[in-house]
């Protein structure tokens, strides 16, 4: 009874959650990484209402924070104590993220969620990178009054 909830729900065969509720997860982590990458790409275009909206959207998503406590073994320990499998998986998504070293990033070309290698990726393969600026080199083609292929 000293574990925490999360621990002791992984080891019941039966623990389920309903799809509707699982799904709803999903929404508000898409939305949340969403308000994210949306806030820092267009920072120099929106006025500061928008930024401050975007602000306490990104407030809303992190209601409850897990408890910890320190274990003194061969050096000083923090031992996270998750209340729920939701908000283990929430922190998690948090450090993702916020990584410097590898951000969670949405592709410019297929709006895919994908981790990035480098701090500055902006495409999830180099297949997207390449499809990107073929469509990128022909919109100026067509823009220009080159003929179209």
């Amino acid at each position: 009874m000293d574990e925490p909830m999360a621990k002791n729900m992984s080891f019941q065969r039966e623990y389920a959650e309903p799809y509707d509720w699982v799904a709803q997860q999903f929404k508000d982590w898409a939305f949340t990484l969403t308000t994210a990458i949306l806030y820092y790409n267009d920072y120099d275009s929106i006025d500061e209402d928008a930024r401050g909206l975007y602000r306490k959207a990104m407030a809303a998503f992190g209601g409850i924070a897990p408890s910890y406590h320190i274990e003194l073994l061969n050096k000083p320990t923090i031992y996270w104590d998750f209340h729920s499998l939701l908000l283990g998986i929430q922190m998690m998504f948090s450090f993702m993220l916020v990584d410097n070293d590898q951000p969670l990033r949405l592709c410019k070309h297929c709006q895919k969620v994908f981790l990035g290698s480098r701090s500055n990726a902006a495409f999830c393969s180099p297949r997207c990178k390449n499809q990107y600026n073929v469509y990128k080199s022909r919109g100026k083609n067509r823009a220009d009054g080159g003929d179209e292929e």
